[in-house]
């Protein structure tokens, strides 16, 4: 059966797909590559394949309609609506496979790691170091007097030992926006510095919360009482536009913002206004309501916020983990099973009969 990949699998799963499944595979991964394929380079690949695990590409109607044999799409993402039109699949009875939670750990890990480089300002630290400001300061303001000499930088205005003071995690607040299994995961990496957690979430109920040791709160609560505000939740109608002005109205000037999540959650030009006026703390961002950010953004002109460039999904494990869940739904439908993970479950049945004539 022939297969068009344009997304990066591993090599266990791609051994796994080739000699255990008997598929004859058209491989592409990404890094081979100058960035995603056109629609009319897709068309050309698509010419006889009947499954398709796809990366970033787009699969539109015209490209659907263009690959007559297609039977099957894969993309392993937690979205696959980003890059595949689900409808137009429904439509024509193709089932669409995805990966949801296939990047979760990294995100989690990712967004303990902006929480504490944005209280600690360990980026400053860095980035102040390598440009010059902090080496080859005199010794006279070391501590002395003592049996032996005190390893320190200083305690002089503009040290870094004063300047880049930050709080403990320890006792404050935390209060993730989303518990989806990204903010649960969140939840419980935070519990481990010994924070107090709430959460906002209408789909998950207060007893689920506290499974993760979460208490559950309405937005504006959360807001008011949280030291760190960490956002986890899809874009959807509901969500779109969710925290603005008036929710960062709520928040306190020792309040550090964090989204690794979509841009699209929060007015990023109301958060803008409360960093410039000194409403907030700070905030760590890994998304953007244009992306890539423009290099003349304000943004980045704040001492205060820590920019990444959507890096929190982009770890080593990620491909693992979506190699192995596209893999075994493939295998499931071919095997003429229900696969976990179908963004239209509604047309398997009519595919797999189509499949087995």
């Amino acid at each position: 059966m022939k297969t068009l990949i344009t997304a990066n699998i591993d090599d266990g799963q791609l051994h796994r797909l080739t000699n255990d499944l008997g598929l004859d595979i058209d491989y592409h991964p990404i890094a081979e590559r100058d960035g995603r394929y056109s629609t009319e380079r897709m068309k050309e690949l698509l010419d006889g394949v009947e499954i398709l695990v796809v990366g970033f590409e787009g699969v539109s109607a015209e490209v659907m309609d263009a690959a007559s044999d297609l039977r099957l799409i894969a993309c392993p993402r937690g979205g696959p609506d980003a890059n595949v039109d689900i409808a137009a699949a429904t439509e024509r009875d193709i089932p669409v496979l995805y990966a949801p939670g296939r990047n979760a750990v990294s995100v989690a890990d990712f967004t303990l790691g902006l929480i504490l480089g944005v209280a600690r300002h360990i980026p400053a630290g860095h980035h102040k170091l390598h440009v010059g400001e902090y080496t080859g300061r005199p010794k006279a303001d070391s501590a002395g007097g003592g049996e032996r000499e005190d390893v320190t930088w200083g305690i002089a205005k503009g040290s870094p030992y004063v300047e880049l003071k930050g709080p403990e995690l320890e006792g404050e607040t935390v209060g993730v926006v989303g518990l989806g299994a990204i903010g649960q995961l969140v939840a419980e990496r935070a519990a481990g510095f010994g924070v107090d957690l709430v959460g906002f979430d209408p789909f998950v109920d207060a007893e689920q919360m506290a499974e993760y040791g979460v208490e559950k709160v309405d937005l504006e609560t959360l807001c008011e009482r949280s030291r760190f505000v960490t956002v986890h939740c899809p874009v959807t109608d509901a969500t779109r536009g969710l925290i603005g002005e008036d929710e960062f109205s709520l928040m306190s000037e020792s309040t550090y913002f964090v989204n690794t999540a979509r841009g699209a959650i929060i007015d990023q030009d109301a958060l803008l206004a409360a960093l410039q006026a000194g409403e907030l703390a700070g905030a760590a961002l890994d998304v953007y309501d244009e992306e890539p950010l423009p290099e003349d953004h304000a943004l980045l002109d704040l001492d205060n916020v820590v920019t990444t460039p959507h890096l929190a999904g982009a770890a080593t494990g990620v491909v693992s983990r979506h190699s192995k869940m596209v893999t075994d739904d493939i295998a499931a439908f071919l095997d003429d099973r229900e696969p976990t993970h179908v963004a239209n479950e509604s047309v398997l049945q009519t595919a797999q009969q189509v499949g087995g004539d």
